[in-house]
């Protein structure tokens, strides 16, 4: 479960790996800054492990746990009263909330409404939530279900504010394909892709027993979903299963965008491996013409659990950047020493970290000098700002902010009051996020006071065609190499400059345009 299922397993079981000692770079490589400002509101219950979802600048929030850890005993492993039993609508802005019981709905299931750690998946004005682990009240078994819900959220927020039933904002069905708790979903195109987690059954306790059963799904599972009037449907299912890789639960999926412009999702870290229970460490990078690629070059030091991620492009260079808000971790920075330690225990951390990927496929993380005052982060959510500069999927377009920008708020998730085998309880914490770019001007514009010119594609890779526009009257084109050497003039020929860059060395370049009665200069990113 996302709920820390592994602690004291793992306090328990001797490590099979050697401690590393890595060496995080340095964080004034980053071209940008980060800033968290405390925003909590005291009158709001805490959260996590819940399905969430943003509309109308309110918060939806279903599901999830409203207590800590849960408990490694049988029958009082996830206590019926620490459940949240209500849907609820939040305002970030000023703290106001509605409930509205989950029970009094009048749709065919409730209890996957009240699970913890189902997958969901927000696409447009509906919200796909499936799975969870929690108790089947005809039953009095714990499952995990097979339900898929989908909420419309216009529908929903509508009936609340009215004080209504918002029943008719609900549609169910069921599929076996669907039985997972601990996993991650998202959307990439007009597929579905749900990630990992397991199908758990039975009470929980610490050690293995009779009274559970418990199997990895071990796979990348991609479909349709067919939601009409008359129609819920999942279509055109297909899986890939991989059991030495992908036997991963409660990790975190953040999406990217590869090199290439395209979209994608990246898998970090997650439990257990099938030789030691400990965390994976190798990231797995998920695309639409690439279902599963695992990059065995580079092992992921902090955050290997599930917590918040802030993505962000640069299209300067086409680096994917990955800000990781503390949770549970093998590696942490040690105060005293001023070094990174390693902890088989995989404590609560306080550290955030940003995890780069550079187009040529290199890894590397950064610890920031800002830290949480308390072990947050685990299960804890990020919610975009809506106004922020973002792709489709929500990657944000670091060479379109123009000074420090909020990008969205951190909330919830499990406070613990030690690193290791702690008590804990549900977070209420909230938190503003601003991210500053080093350079607040965009690519797009490096002469001052020229027009706006966009180069495509950027990265560019042999064969492509290069499309220039915001140049009107193309008289002259000109390449440098990265430290200002002309590489070339080409007069209004394209091609010749597509050329040029196709024998070229991988790297940054820079291409400058003279036009009619301006010019401009923009990097491109040869691979």
């Amino acid at each position: 479960m996302k709920d820390l299922l592994f602690l004291v397993l793992i306090a328990l079981t001797p490590a099979s790996v050697s401690a590393q000692s890595p060496s995080p770079g340095d964080p004034a490589e980053l071209p940008f800054t980060l800033e968290i400002e405390d925003v909590t509101q005291d009158e709001l219950p805490g959260f996590h492990s819940m399905a969430f979802a943003q509309w109308d600048g309110w918060w939806v929030i279903i599901g999830g746990r409203v207590g800590g850890l849960h408990g490694f005993f049988p029958f009082t492993a996830f206590p019926e009263n620490e459940a949240n039993t209500n849907i609820w609508l939040i305002d970030p802005a000023t703290g106001d909330a509605l409930n509205f019981g989950v029970n009094a709905l009048n749709i065919p299931f409730h209890d996957p409404l009240k699970a913890t750690n189902p997958q969901y998946a927000q696409d447009g004005e509906n919200l796909y939530i499936c799975g969870g682990y929690g108790k089947d009240a005809i039953t009095g078994d714990f499952i995990s279900f097979p339900v898929l819900t989908v909420v419309n959220l216009p529908q929903l927020v509508s009936a609340m504010q009215a004080q209504t039933n918002p029943s008719a904002a609900f549609r169910q069905t069921q599929s076996d394909n669907l039985r997972v708790c601990g996993g991650e979903m998202d959307k990439l195109g007009d597929f579905f892709y749900l990630v990992g987690g397991h199908d758990f059954s039975g009470n929980y306790t610490q050690q293995p027993s009779p009274m559970f059963t418990q199997t990895y799904t071990c796979e990348i599972r991609k479909f349709k979903i067919t939601n009409n009037s008359s129609t819920l449907a999942i279509t055109d299912y297909s899986a890939h299963h991989d059991e030495q890789n992908l036997r991963r639960r409660d990790f975190t999926l953040a999406p990217v965008i590869h090199p290439d412009g395209s979209p994608g999702l990246c898998l970090h870290g997650g439990v257990f491996r099938p030789d030691v229970d400990l965390p994976y460490y190798n990231p797995v990078y998920i695309g639409e013409n690439q279902i599963f690629t695992l990059d065995n070059s580079y092992e992921q030091i902090f955050s290997q659990y599930t917590c918040p991620a802030v993505p962000m492009f640069d299209s300067t260079d086409g680096s994917m950047y990955t800000i990781l808000f503390a949770g549970l971790s093998a590696h942490y920075f040690d105060q005293n020493s001023q070094t990174v330690k390693y902890d088989e225990k995989v404590p609560f951390i306080r550290d955030i970290s940003t995890f780069r990927r550079r187009a040529d496929d290199t890894s590397r993380e950064f610890l920031l000098p800002q830290k949480f005052d308390e072990l947050l982060g685990t299960n804890m959510i990020f919610a975009p700002a809506e106004d922020a500069p973002h792709f489709p999927n929500e990657v944000l377009k670091l060479h379109q902010m123009n000074g420090k920008t909020f990008v969205g708020w951190l909330f919830g998730g499990i406070k613990a009051e030690i690193p290791n085998i702690t008590p804990s309880s549900a977070s209420k914490r909230m938190f503003k996020v601003y991210i500053s770019p080093k350079n607040a001007v965009g690519i797009e514009n490096v002469i001052a006071g020229s027009p706006v010119m966009r180069i495509s594609p950027n990265p560019f890779f042999s064969g492509q065609r290069i499309s220039i526009e915001g140049v009107e009257e193309i008289r002259n084109i000109s390449l440098f190499s990265a430290d200002g050497v002309l590489l070339g003039d080409f007069g209004k020929d394209v091609g010749g400059l597509e050329s040029r860059l196709e024998g070229a060395l991988p790297g940054v370049y820079f291409i400058q345009v003279i036009g009619e009665n301006s010019g401009a200069l923009s990097k491109v990113v040869k691979m």
